[in-house]
């Protein structure tokens, strides 16, 4: 992870305006603006969550901030730009660093900095990402925090401010496709649907579970098809042919083989 300060180069404004986080192994940005920062003073795009009452920018508003600072890619004189940089190809991330992320129209610029130089207030926003999560049915998410707490989230307290959280239910494969945005930053469904990890721990209720018991369950209380041959002594065909006539029902289809609950192979052997 790679920490950048977004300052202004105006003479006697010492101001923070945001800090853009960069996930190198991702390739994305995220940006965390500061608890004092007024909607008339943060930069251009980047000022739009504010309204909303949020402080965390998701990679897709911050990347077309990022793109408005970079040189084209089909910019005419492009190859003598890139050699000048001491660049081999066009490396966006690169590039910003270079430039500082200047931009003629405004006078914001990027200052690296290292992890422990990060403000305290979002510092503390930080400690509120999410470790892991599971998706579950009824509009409902289980979210394991980095603080160690564990909260349920229903979906639906979110549609007064997403209107498209009401279609979420209408295709289940697309409801259940949800992803985790950038280190925990929150999760998504796509670039235009996504909830902050901010949002999420205010509005979840806290359970009395921790990450490290959820990882027992799923070490203790799972079994693969191996081990499920083994416990019913019958071949990996048998095992096969008893999901197909729904008498065992795999809890995750992998490619060689599939997950169960150890309960549901526990009462089959008490039949």
């Amino acid at each position: 992870m790679k920490y950048f300060e977004i300052r202004s180069d105006l003479k006697g404004d010492d101001r923070l305006y945001g800090v853009i986080i960069y996930d190198e192994k991702l390739n994305q940005y995220i940006t965390e603006l500061p608890d004092d920062l007024e909607y008339k003073d943060a930069p251009l795009l980047l000022d739009t969550v504010i309204k909303k009452g949020q402080r965390t920018v998701g990679p897709f508003i911050t990347k077309l901030w990022l793109k408005e600072r970079l040189v084209p890619e089909d910019r005419q004189n492009i190859g003598l730009i890139l050699k000048e940089a001491g660049l081999d190809y066009y490396d966006e991330h690169q590039l910003l660093v270079l430039s500082d992320g200047r931009c003629a129209q405004d006078d914001f610029y990027l200052k690296p900095i290292p992890a422990k130089y990060m403000p305290i207030d979002i510092m503390d926003r930080l400690q509120k990402r999410i470790e892991d999560f599971v998706l579950l049915s009824g509009m409902r998410l289980l979210v394991f925090f980095h603080n160690g707490e564990t909260k349920i989230c229903d979906l639906r307290d979110f549609a007064d401010i997403y209107d498209w959280i009401q279609y979420l239910p209408i295709n289940e494969n697309y409801y259940y496709s949800m992803k985790p945005l950038i280190s925990g930053y929150g999760v998504a469904w796509d670039e235009d649907r996504q909830i902050s990890c901010e949002e999420l721990y205010e509005a979840g209720k806290l359970q009395d579970i921790k990450y490290e018991d959820f990882k027992l369950f799923i070490e203790q209380r799972t079994i693969s098809t191996t081990g499920v041959c083994a416990s019913l002594d019958c071949s990996r065909q048998n095992v096969n042919d008893l999901v197909k006539r729904n008498k065992l029902h795999p809890v995750k289809n992998l490619e060689s083989t599939k997950i169960f609950l150890k309960a549901e192979i526990e009462d089959r052997l008490s039949l």
